[in-house]
């Protein structure tokens, strides 16, 4: 028996607004391009480590070269992960990359007491998009106006095909 790898599932998305505010409200955010990739992750996710460690890198690229709008948005699945994704939210802005990738590389950081409240506003706005789990991907042509999400892990070329589809 043959096994195929199945194209991932893209569920298409048309809620501009709801898009736009969940971009504006991401804790982390790189790039101004009129297409978005926002990843819905959580700190103490396995395969959002997974899919982070392989596809930052060329995601912050397109980021920085205008191609796309880069965000990440807590969606705090694992109830251990909550002081980590407060914590991330008092760091500032430019450091909070450097704090996911410390996490996902497996080093113990100190989650230091943060009043943030604002985490379950990505949650909502996630939800309002169909967004259930972690990792979720959410990929966005603000232009069109429409998009596509997929839930679980792609693999990096599987997310550069996605975002050449918009």
């Amino acid at each position: 028996m043959i096994f195929r790898r199945r194209k991932p599932s893209l569920t298409p998305v048309v809620k501009t607004e709801v898009v736009k505010k969940i971009v504006e409200i991401a804790p982390i955010k790189v790039g101004s391009g009129n297409r978005a990739v926002v990843v819905f992750f959580d700190l103490k996710c396995p395969f959002c480590a997974r899919l982070f460690k392989e596809t930052e890198e060329v995601m912050l690229e397109m980021a920085k070269n205008g191609l796309i709008t880069y965000a990440m948005c807590d969606y705090v699945v694992h109830k251990d992960a909550e002081s980590l994704h407060r914590a991330l939210r008092c760091i500032e802005a430019e450091k909070r990359l450097d704090f996911v990738k410390r996490i996902y590389s497996g080093e113990r950081v100190k989650a230091d007491e943060c009043p943030a409240d604002d985490l379950k506003v990505c949650e909502e706005l996630a939800e309002a998009v169909g967004v259930y789990g972690t990792p979720t991907l959410l990929f966005y042509d603000f232009s069109k106006g429409r998009g596509y999400i997929h839930f679980g892990y792609m693999t990096p070329d599987q997310v550069l095909e996605a975002i050449y589809a918009l």
